[in-house]
């Protein structure tokens, strides 16, 4: 089982206007709730995470890990989309998404947790893996919901 997270509107939650708090380790804090409920999801389906979003590309994997573990969030494993670098080599989210479910992620099965409504002009076979966030929400409990039971039915 596979993850593909976005992490603005999805762990980070903080509106616009505010200034985001920082960590300790320098990264912008989480939303509590919405790391928990992420926390959960992996506690019950030990899935892996495959990062999706554009802040992937400021720290290495291992890093990552890290950063996630010290927010009590503990995949099984954990890896980036693809290996750009580079926010200009960068396609949008639905791009990217789309060439990893018909590459590397042929047969898997995934949900997509993200804020961006790019991926909703995606095949409906995306879509219907696709729980959108609200992005000063993030992962409540219902998309949590949503996406435990994605990864529970697999392609049913």
């Amino acid at each position: 089982m596979t993850i593909l997270l976005d992490i603005d509107g999805v762990l980070v939650t903080t509106p616009v206007w505010r200034a985001v708090e920082l960590h300790g380790d320098g990264f912008m804090e989480f939303n509590g709730r919405a790391a928990k409920n992420l926390a959960d999801i992996l506690d019950e389906t030990g899935a892996d995470i495959i990062l999706t979003s554009t802040h992937r590309i400021s720290y290495s994997v291992e890093e990552w890990k890290v950063l996630l573990m010290t927010r009590g969030i503990k995949p099984t494993a954990l890896a980036k989309i693809n290996g750009l670098v580079a926010l200009d080599a960068m396609r949008d989210r639905a791009a990217e998404i789309e060439a990893w479910v018909n590459g590397p992620g042929v047969g898997k099965n995934y949900v997509i947790i993200d804020d961006d409504l790019s991926i909703n002009r995606l095949s409906s076979v995306i879509k219907n893996r696709f729980v959108l966030t609200k992005p000063m929400i993030g992962l409540d409990e219902a998309a949590a919901l949503k996406a435990l039971n994605i990864l529970r039915n697999g392609f049913k």
